[in-house]
């Protein structure tokens, strides 16, 4: 049985990731390096530069940027020179603040510092968290689907998933509150649980770092918890936000109690 994963075209979250956005909006907010650039002429390559990436990963940050709602989509105009003024949303505003709050924190540090830097990461987890679960991705038919709240369904109802059942319902689930699909794919945990379908008998073969991207974000936000790698892999809940992830489901009217 042939298995393909999500399709997801952007970066992990990370503690790197979240240094790299910093530095693209430092530059960004300084006219005196942005120096009558635009998007489409040579900034995307002086910003690879100064911050030791390639211009072509500075578009995805870019575009993860829009995509959870930090850059206004379409702001960064590949004809005209970055404003500050004007390329930034709301939420995207509120999140630069942070930035600047951390900034000015680690110029002074100490232990009421260090905490305090430890409640804004806090607080930049939830922001994508908040973001994570809203986000879509579409099917080979174009419809749109929200993988957190599928995966998170899946675990409260089977406690867990292992690394082929994640692939197995990255297969067959890609709508959102489908019957059809969920009894398809219990009746696959079943007969993997069984004994009845063996590993040997599927095959990875479209997307086959899904598992890396899609459940490292997951994790990073702490909707849920990765142990072991590939074929030793399980996925669970994690307990320690499991209010939030009733909340969730409840809200997208995916709580069977």
């Amino acid at each position: 049985m042939n298995l393909s994963g999500w399709k997801y075209e952007g970066r992990i979250i990370s503690d790197n990731l979240q240094h790299q956005i910093m530095e693209i909006i430092k530059i960004l907010n300084a006219p005196e390096k942005v120096q009558n650039r635009t998007w489409g002429g040579s900034l995307q390559k002086f910003i690879g530069n100064q911050i030791g990436i390639s211009d072509g990963q500075v578009r995805t940050i870019k575009r993860m940027m829009e995509e959870f709602d930090i850059l206004k989509p379409g702001a960064l105009n590949r004809r005209t020179v970055p404003d500050k003024s004007n390329i930034y949303s709301e939420n995207g505003e509120v999140l630069i603040r942070l930035f600047e709050s951390e900034e000015l924190l680690k110029q002074k540090p100490s232990k009421d510092s260090y905490e305090q830097i430890e409640r804004i990461k806090e607080i930049y987890k939830l922001f994508y968290l908040k973001i994570l679960v809203k986000y879509t991705i579409r099917d080979k038919d174009g419809n749109e689907f929200h993988p957190a709240v599928i995966l998170l369904k899946a675990l409260k109802k089977y406690e867990y998933l292992t690394y082929w059942e994640w692939y197995l319902l990255n297969t067959i689930i890609t709508s959102d509150n489908n019957p059809e699909e969920e009894q398809e794919f219990d009746k696959y945990i079943t007969d993997i649980r069984n004994g009845a379908l063996k590993a040997s008998d599927l095959k990875i073969t479209e997307n086959v770092l899904s598992h890396s991207y899609i459940l490292g974000n997951f994790a990073y936000v702490g909707l849920i918890k990765v142990e072991g790698k590939k074929e030793n892999m399980k996925i669970t809940i994690n307990e320690k936000n499991k209010h939030i992830i009733d909340e969730i489901l409840r809200e997208w009217g995916s709580d069977d109690e």
